[in-house]
């Protein structure tokens, strides 16, 4: 007798959030349609299950032995449209990371069902008679209950009874997904819908009466600013989760960042006739349809954010969504502020400092068309936008896009990517564009380049003076902070009235400890740093792994006495300016002081408002800003970069020093720069003295290209990491081994060589690097890597990072 058979079954290709670069095939349940691209599902994987999303349908055919099915299904309908899903498949090819962590990052991790298991009652567990089984018959015969239930009921035997219940086939375990519920926080700020259909809605009567109570009570308010959701939810005598449900329901909009000022407000600036231009370019490719990068290339002050806001606002128009990246956190909420006052309640934030509920909230409303513009750092580049039809990256030269996490994309680049697949136009501004962006403009023509060579409302870019600090040194004791020229010229800044923006872009008050007696610094066990001095936390912290201890009073390695604190960070120089200047307000802004969005926007507010005199930080105070009364900006040591093994030392030493000095004078009064440094005839530096982009790129360009890096190769670091030194060096030496062989004179392999850091949390580090004139031969050699029996015996060891924006 032969068996009949098999009829074909339907199973799809499932992306796990896991680090491996290939897809799962799993089988579709009897009964189930079969789930559409973009839809997330719960499938096993080893012994656990996990969420994962399908990509593709395989076509019906014979059911492999042993093949796995899926457990549950999450999503109905797609939870990424069809455009994301190519983005994403486009974005890990390009890094070679694998997809599943890639979608991922595409949606909020609150998005993800809260799995539990629920254990219900078979029939052969009704028919049972023994004292177990009647024990959980009276547990479940109500129905399915999860375990947490069953052990109220069941007690200390609940996991022995469970066991055998599970093995007699008395009972049965079944995964079920739990959607997140989102709540409402007292301090959310509460918005009319965008739609206009408040006043309607109010009277309807078959809408929930508490609904048209909390209407009522934003629309009275609506003349006099934003109530919190705690205060609308006590006028209109409701619960507070009601403005979650109407949130939902898409009559408010909640947000944690609230404007100064009601929306839709005209723009109180004029355009220059260098900002009508690049609107006019932008605007035209937009209207024909045509996607295309245009870089503009501002000096700082020049108005490129009004650029930007002009060129939403022209998006919005034609009934299109735009997506607004800016590189940091710290940025977003100052932006974003201005956004909503003008174009209020259609802007969505997103970023990983706010709450993940927030930023589900948020993810949604984007992906519904309840908003549509969405402004943030990199993560924002997964913004699931209706009809997207601007990219803007500002600050496009920033380092602070590229992920330094798995999977290690650069958000600058896939927003490029990402226009191009829509046919959008996308715009990167900066006053400093990166070296590779401005040669695509002006030399390749890769993209249209636009400038604005003025600062807005006539404004003068200041005056720098450079203080040589070899020189200070030499004719003082040295132990200063502050340069005579800077604390003279700080002492007229602050008579006048003015405000002071001091840049240190080394956190903490001593970024070493030195023992006198034995010459030792205090070191991280775990790193091959040295430890940096917080002194109001009271502790030693490294600044790799985040490792702290407390302050000795005597060397660890000899005994000594004598421990010096030495170097310079922005808690040392707060208290040298605070202690010079008694009468002033000084304020701190680095990740010691300001640790979430909402502090950083408090602080920038205080200080625009003039309540803080003179403002110490790190890069968080080089950018962005525009406060009319600083006069006076200090930038203390930044070209300690030059001494970095970096091809892009000169480029980030330039970039900071003329972001920072672009701070100052903005406003009617003239702005001095104080540069003290210690390479005042590094070209880098002098090129940021003068605001000369022009002489450095010219200088940048030339060395580049002799030495063949970027944009004149294409780049790639493996990293080799093991808590074993000897297995590092034989590994690395194998994997450079095994490029040299795969290269064939293609691709050039440099090291291995042990990293500028060569111990980061326990783990010995060693580098190789690739440069290849064509990226197609880079990437190609790096897959042979890391799909061969090496790679996948080494997987957990190596790094591999493409297009990489430090070597360090």
């Amino acid at each position: 007798m032969t068996s009949s058979p098999r009829e074909p079954a339907r199973t799809v290709q499932v992306a796990l959030p896991v680090p491996l670069r290939h897809t799962f095939t799993y089988a579709v349940p009897e009964g189930w349609r079969t789930p559409a691209p973009g839809c997330r599902v719960r499938a096993p994987f080893g012994r656990a299950a996990a969420t994962g999303m399908v990509v593709s349908e395989a076509p019906p055919s014979e059911l492999p032995p042993g093949l796995k099915s899926l457990r549950t299904l999450v999503d109905q309908e797609p939870l990424l449209p069809p455009e994301m899903l190519a983005f994403t498949r486009r974005l890990a090819d390009h890094y070679l990371a694998p997809l599943g962590m890639v979608l991922r990052c595409a949606y909020p991790s609150a998005l993800d069902p809260e799995p539990r298991t629920l254990y219900r009652l078979t029939e052969e567990g009704a028919l049972a008679r023994n004292a177990a089984s009647s024990a959980l018959r009276e547990a479940l015969g109500a129905g399915p209950l999860p375990r947490p239930k069953l052990a109220a009921a069941l007690g200390a035997a609940t996991d022995a009874l469970l066991a055998e219940g599970l093995r007699r086939g008395w009972i049965e375990a079944e995964e079920h997904a739990r959607a997140v519920r989102r709540r409402t926080g007292r301090d959310h700020v509460a918005l009319l819908a965008p739609d206009g259909r408040a006043e309607a809605l109010r009277d309807d009567e078959s809408l929930p009466k508490p609904f048209r109570k909390v209407l009522s009570v934003l629309i009275t308010m609506a003349d006099k600013g934003y109530p919190e959701a705690g205060l609308a939810a006590k006028l209109a005598r409701v619960p507070l989760f009601t403005l979650s449900e109407m949130a939902e329901a898409g009559l408010v909009e909640l947000f944690k960042t609230a404007p100064t000022c009601l929306p839709g407000r005209p723009s109180p600036h004029a355009l220059s006739e260098d900002q009508a231009r690049a609107v006019a370019a932008v605007r035209g490719a937009m209207e024909q349809g045509r996607g295309g990068t245009f870089l503009l290339y501002g000096i700082t002050g020049s108005g490129k954010t009004e650029v930007y806001l002009r060129l939403i606002e022209a998006a919005l128009a034609t009934g299109g969504a735009a997506l607004y990246l800016v590189p940091e956190i710290s940025l977003t909420s100052v932006l974003a502020r201005r956004l909503l006052e003008r174009l209020g309640g259609t802007v969505a934030i997103l970023h990983s400092s706010m709450g993940e509920k927030e930023r589900a909230r948020q993810w949604l409303r984007a992906r519904s068309g309840a908003a549509r513009v969405t402004i943030g750092p990199r993560s924002a580049l997964f913004a699931p936008l209706q009809n997207l039809k601007l990219v803007v990256v500002d600050e496009e030269h920033d380092p602070s896009y590229k992920q330094q996490d798995h999977p290690r994309y650069h958000a600058r680049d896939m927003a490029i990517l990402r226009g191009t697949l829509a046919s959008i136009p996308v715009v990167l501004g900066s006053a400093t564009p990166s070296v590779e962006s401005y040669y695509n403009a002006a030399e390749e023509g890769k993209y249209t380049l636009l400038t604005l060579s003025e600062r807005a409302g006539g404004a003068l870019l200041p005056a720098v003076e450079v203080v040589d600090m070899r020189r200070e040194y030499e004719e003082t004791d040295g132990r200063d902070a502050l340069s005579r020229l800077l604390a003279s010229r700080l002492g007229e800044a602050l008579a006048a009235g003015r405000q002071a923006v001091v840049l240190r872009n080394r956190t903490g008050f001593a970024t070493f400890v030195l023992c006198r007696r034995c010459g030792k610094t205090l070191q991280c066990p775990d790193c091959a740093v040295s430890l940096t001095h917080h002194r109001k936390a009271g502790h030693l912290r490294c600044h790799y792994c985040g490792r702290r201890a407390a302050v000795p009073s005597l060397c660890p390695e000899c005994g000594g006495e004598f421990l010096q604190f030495l170097g310079i960070g922005t808690e040392r120089v707060e208290e040298r300016i605070a202690a010079a200047f008694p009468g002033a307000r000084v304020a701190r802004m680095d990740r010691d002081a300001v640790r979430s969005a909402q502090e950083y926007d408090r602080l920038w507010l205080d200080f625009e408002r003039g309540r803080v005199d003179v403002l110490v930080g790190t890069q968080m105070v080089a950018k962005g800003h525009d406060v009319h009364n600083v006069t006076l900006v200090g930038i203390l040591s930044a070209d300690f970069i030059l001494g970095m093994p970096d091809f892009r030392s000169a480029e980030r030493t330039f970039q900071l020093v003329t972001q920072a000095a672009g701070r100052a004078g903005r406003g009617a009064h003239a702005g001095t720069v104080v540069l003290q440094s210690f390479h005042p005839d590094h070209y880098a530096v002098q090129a940021a003295a003068a605001q000369d982009f022009a002489a450095f790129y010219a200088k940048d360009i030339r060395y580049r290209k002799m030495v063949g890096y970027p944009p004149f190769s294409a780049l790639a670091r493996i990293e080799v990491r093991h808590a074993d030194h000897a297995r590092v060096g034989a590994l690395s030496s194998e994997v450079a081994a095994f490029l040299r062989a795969g290269a064939e004179g293609r691709v050039r392999v440099l090291g291995p060589s042990p990293a500028f850091v060569p111990r980061v949390e326990g783990r010995y580090r060693h580098q190789i690097l690739l440069k290849s004139p064509t990226r197609a031969r880079l990437r190609a050699l790096l897959a042979s890597l890391l799909d061969s029996p090496l790679g996948t015996r080494t997987s957990r060891e190596l790094d591999v990072e493409v297009d990489p924006v430090s070597l360090l």
